[in-house]
């Protein structure tokens, strides 16, 4: 995001301006930085030294594989279809990653979230999504 997304999305200011990649570099940054730190202290704090095990679990990285395939998918289907679709491959593509099998949830979860954003965007502040 720092070194491709931000500059490809948000157009920089003139100099005498604050740029409005300022925020989302901080964020990112923030981010980065605080993952960073958990991976550390993952890495430092080992329950039973003398047990070997590693410090991330191979149930963590699969999930790590799974949630990054949704956003890629998710991405894809925003690029080349609709945001519509994308919406729906996010939130029910990572719960279905996650272990959630009541088809009910996979179905109202992404359809109230979804209506959501339409009601506020379209009915209350009287804008359009393009």
């Amino acid at each position: 995001m720092l070194l491709v997304g931000i500059p490809a999305q948000i157009d920089a200011a003139p100099d005498v301006f604050v740029s409005p990649r300022l925020f989302p570099n901080i964020t990112m940054i923030l981010v980065v930085g605080l993952s960073m730190l958990m991976v550390v202290n993952a890495l430092r704090s080992d329950p039973d030294p003398q047990s070997g095990a590693a410090s991330f679990q191979r149930s963590e990285l699969a999930a790590l594989v799974k949630i990054s395939a949704v956003f890629a998918v998710s991405l894809g289907s925003f690029l080349w279809v609709s945001p519509l679709l994308a919406g729906v491959v996010l939130v029910s593509g990572t719960l279905l990653a996650l272990g959630e099998r009541n088809i009910l949830t996979l179905v109202l979860m992404p359809s109230v979230l979804i209506f959501a954003v339409w009601f506020l965007f379209y009915r209350v502040l009287g804008t359009a999504i393009l």
